[in-house]
C-alpha cells in the first residue's frame, strides 16, 4: 500500500473562494486542491530559470545593440532573456535608444 501524504493547511482565507470552484466543477475540496496542485506543477514544467547577469549599463547597451542588429526585432523579454540582463535594465535601454531614433 502507498503512503498517504496529508498536509493540515489553513485555508481560511480561500474558503470561499474554494467552495465556489467545488460548486461551479461539481468536485470535492480534495479534488479541488489536487487538482490545483496538477495544474500548476504543468506550468512550471515550462518555466526556465534565467541566472542574471552582473554587467555594467554600457555592457549591456551595447551587447542590446549587437542582439538587435543579429535579431532585427525582439520582445524586451526575450532581449533579457537571451542575454540573461536584468529586465528593468533593458527596458531602461531600450527607452532611451528609442529617444535617441535608434530603435523603434
Amino acid at each position: 500500500m502507498t503512503e498517504r501524504e496529508v498536509y493540515p493547511i489553513d485555508i481560511t482565507k480561500q474558503k470561499d473562494k474554494l467552495e465556489a470552484i467545488c460548486k461551479k466543477m461539481g468536485i470535492s475540496k480534495a479534488e479541488a486542491i489536487r487538482d490545483a496542485i496538477d495544474f500548476y506543477y504543468e506550468y512550471i514544467r515550462g518555466l526556465k530559470v534565467i541566472e542574471l547577469r552582473a554587467i555594467t549599463k554600457e555592457q549591456a547597451e551595447k551587447e542590446i545593440l549587437e542582439y538587435m542588429k543579429e535579431k532585427g526585432k525582439a520582445w524586451t523579454d526575450e532581449i533579457a532573456d537571451d542575454l540573461r540582463i536584468d529586465i528593468v535594465l533593458v527596458h531602461e535601454i531600450l527607452k532611451e535608444l528609442a529617444e535617441k531614433g535608434v530603435v523603434e
